[in-house]
Parts: C-alpha cells; structure tokens; sequence
C-alpha cells in the first residue's frame, strides 16, 4: 500500500485539503478575510456551491461587472457549480429613472435594496441571454446586488445600470452641490471658490452664480465641467470691495438644473459693524469707539471726518490705528452734526470704498450731533407802553428766519433803583410772520413807580444773547 501524498492549496489564505490518517480529507473552509472596497466600487465573493452557502473561497473587488470564464474563475472554485456574488452601496444623490440591464449564462439576478428587479435563474449552456428594465430609483443611497451562478459550459455575466437622461423621462432635479467653501486673495483681489463632487450619475455640468449682498439679482460667472470643481473668479473692477454672495447650481444631461447651494458670502475686506461717539463738554473732543475685527487679513483702521475744505465738504483723514478706539481734537460747540467715518484696510493694500457723500445706512458712519456752545449773537429791540393792567413790554428781531439762531424770547424786569430782576416772558415766537416778536401785559400796581425792562434771545441748549438795551416806564399813580 502505498502512502498517498498530502495535497494542499493555498486559495485566499485557506488550506483546502489536508491528511488525516493516510487519507485525503477536505479541511474545513477558513473565513474569507474582510475586505473594503473604494466608494462605488463591488465587493466580489465566490463560493464552490451555487446555493451561497458557507463561506465564500475569495474576496476581492471589482470596477465593472463583465466577465467571461472558460474554466475555473478563481483557484479554490470549481469549473462547474459555483456562484459569484457582487454587492455595493451607492449614494444616487437625488435619484431618478435608470435602465438596469443583465446578461449572462446560466443564472443571475439583480437586488435593489433587497428586492429582485431582474431574474434569469436557467441553464443555458454557453449561449447568454439578456434582461433590461426600466425602473426608479429614490433619492439617496441604495444597495445593488447581482447573483450569478454558473452550473455547466462557460461562465458569461454582464451587468450595468445607467441613468436614463432623456428630458422625456427625467425630470428629476439634481441635488444642490455642498461643501462650498471661498477663498479671497487679498493681493490679487481674487475669489476661489471650490466645492463638493455631486452624487448624481447624470450630471453634465456645473454653474457658479453670484450677487452683491442687498442685491437679489444673481449673475453666471461660469459654467465648468463635471470634473472641474472651482473657479477663480477675477471681478470687472479689481477695486471692487463689494461683499458678494457665491451660489453653485448642478446640471444634469436632460436639462434639469438643481437649486442653489447654500449662499456663502465673500468680504473682501473685514467691516466695521457699528460706529459710536460721544462729545466731552469739558475738552470739547469727541470719541469714537467700534468693534475690533480679528479677521487674519486685517491691518489698520483709518478715521476720517467731515469737513468744509474750499467751500465744500470733503473727508479729510485724521490717522491710522491699529485699535478700535480715536479721540479727535477739541471741536467747536456749534450745534451741528459732525460726521465721522472708519475704514479698514487689509494685508493686501485694499481699503473700504470711501464714496464722496454720506451714508446714513454705512454702519462704518457715524452722525454724532455736537451741542450748541454758541449764544445767539444779536440782541433784540425792546419796546414799551401803557396796558390795561400795568406796561406792556414787545420783543422784536428782524434777523430774516432761515438764519435765525434762536428760539424764543426772555423779558426781564426791576424796580428801578433795585438790584433784583425778575422774569415776565419767556416763550417761543410764531414763526410764520416775516418779523420774530413776543410781547407781555405785565401787570403792576397803579403806585407811580419805575420799572426797567431788558430783553434777550435764547436757543434749545440754554445759550443766552447779549440784552437788549435796558428801557424804563413809569405806572400812573393810583386816585387819592
């Protein structure tokens, strides 16, 4: 009796025979080891029976399913009676109409999510026969899997699913793009923007909108290719300092384009959010106060103010600043509203447009109201006479009303020989008659004494004029 040699093969890592007491004994099937696959890319398992029974002989992956084997596919799997299994999960973005179409020899079936969408389960020898069928596919991802085995003859299996792009089938929109993200190059002024590959299968082509921020109008920058994910984006006037909004919009080959993607906005330069200021009474200096950015490109600040140049008011620079704070020089209480203005600047040399007029919706402007310090520089003329009651004193200014600086009248009155004043009027004027006046009854005993009587201006912050000059009347003395 001869001792038989031991036989072993080394198919995916298992032994497939061994001895066992001077006979051959099939050894037990080791686990395939688990293999990962590259995204849309089938996970293969080939088993030696056709009922996918045990563990598979070999695990591997594989692009496309087309094969065609005369004999064994794999070492370890038998010529005859084995089966292959392809499996793989796919995201289809937003679904839509798809053709899956099979062929092959012998059986094969083909699984979405579980459910049978095609079935040839019968020998056929070496002759292939095929399948094809329309079918929808929801948006999302999805598990496609295709059975083949292979009983006598050659093994031939052949599968693939695309998406049906005629616009008389599809009108499933594409899913908006992601993943924008946006880049500005604060030397060259230029916007990179870049995104996400979409899921879709049908896709054809991609656009990039954007708008100015308070606008609604989008304008196409460009349309690129499936493959080519971002665009520089070189704006008509490179001193444009603009914040804009960047959308991208997907395109699929039937013409159904997707909604945008989340707007993602661009400042070429960081913004002075809000702008604030007080007047010291006592130095006459106002102070500006305003967020400080933190934003990497930032550089400095430069403050400008308002003011009357040659006749006309222009925005004169007062310094630079690295912080967020600026005390100007004393400024005259005049009672009017001084106008204030930060810019930003950044690493690249860009500076905030600094249009010529104002803005009062800039939230880098600054409209600060400076109280009035200055009297009203006239006194007005005072008149007396007899009134039923007592003297009747009138306050009059001809100063023409558009340039009037003040906003009603005082008359004072004493007892002549008397240190004391007292007040009897204070009152604003009507301001429709072309002359301002007020006047007052001021009632007073009959008893032949002399009062005296001065008259001024006065403004809405408190600012007095010069007196007019003090006048003097005597009151008949009473019956005796």
């Amino acid at each position: 009796m001869h001792q038989k040699r031991s036989v072993a093969a080394l198919t995916g890592g298992a032994l497939s025979a061994v001895v066992l007491g001077g006979l051959l004994a099939a050894a037990p099937q080791a686990v395939a080891a688990d293999v990962t696959c590259s995204t849309n890319v089938y996970k293969r398992t080939f088993y030696k029976n056709t009922a996918f029974s045990g563990s598979p002989v070999r695990t591997d992956c594989d692009s496309a399913i087309s094969e065609s084997w005369s004999g064994s596919p794999v070492a370890g799997v038998p010529s005859n009676n084995f089966g292959v299994r392809w499996s793989v999960t796919r995201d289809f973005g937003s679904g839509g109409p798809f053709t899956f179409t099979a062929s092959a020899t012998d059986g094969v079936r083909v699984y979405l999510d579980g459910v049978r969408k095609i079935d040839l389960w019968k020998s056929t020898g070496d002759t292939a026969r095929s399948k094809g069928v329309n079918l929808t596919v929801p948006s999302g991802k999805h598990t496609l899997r295709v059975d083949h085995v292979n009983w006598t003859g050659a093994a031939k299996v052949k599968f693939t699913y695309t998406p049906r792009t005629s616009a008389t089938y599809d009108r499933t929109k594409p899913l908006a793009p992601t993943g924008v993200k946006t880049a500005y190059n604060t030397k060259t002024r230029k916007t990179t923007v870049s995104w996400s590959a979409n899921k879709e299968m049908d896709l054809a082509s991609y656009s990039l909108y954007r708008r100015p921020v308070g606008s609604s109008t989008w304008t196409k920058v460009t349309t690129t290719t499936t493959t080519a994910r971002s665009h520089t984006d070189p704006l008509v006037n490179p001193d444009d300092r603009t914040p804009y909004y960047y959308e991208v919009r997907a395109k699929d080959k039937a013409g159904n384009t997707s909604s945008g993607s989340a707007d993602t906005i661009v400042r070429p330069l960081p913004v002075v959010t809000s702008l604030t200021g007080t007047y010291d009474k006592a130095t006459g200096k106002v102070a500006l106060k305003w967020p400080l950015n933190t934003e990497p490109h930032f550089d400095h600040y430069t403050v400008l103010s308002n003011d009357m140049v040659n006749g006309s008011y222009k925005w004169v620079p007062l310094g630079t600043t690295k912080g967020n704070t600026w005390t100007t020089g004393p400024v005259t209480a005049d009672g009017e509203t001084r106008h204030y203005r930060v810019l930003v600047t950044n690493d690249g040399g860009t500076t905030t447009y600094n249009r010529s007029g104002l803005d009062p919706l800039a939230t880098n402007e600054l409209w600060l109201d400076i109280p009035d310090g200055i009297a009203p520089a006239y006194a007005p003329d005072l008149s007396l006479r007899s009134c039923a009651s007592g003297i009747q004193a009138t306050a009059t200014d001809y100063t023409p009303a558009p340039i009037r600086d003040f906003t009603g009248f005082e008359i004072e009155r004493r007892e002549a020989g008397t240190d004391t004043w007292s007040v009897a009027l204070h009152k604003t004027y009507d301001p429709r008659p072309t002359t301002a006046t007020a006047t007052v009854c001021d009632p007073l005993p009959a008893d032949g004494r002399t009062y005296e009587y001065r008259a001024r201006t006065y403004d809405t912050d408190g600012n007095y004029s010069p007196y007019s000059e003090t006048r003097a009347l005597t009151v008949p003395g009473g019956v005796g």
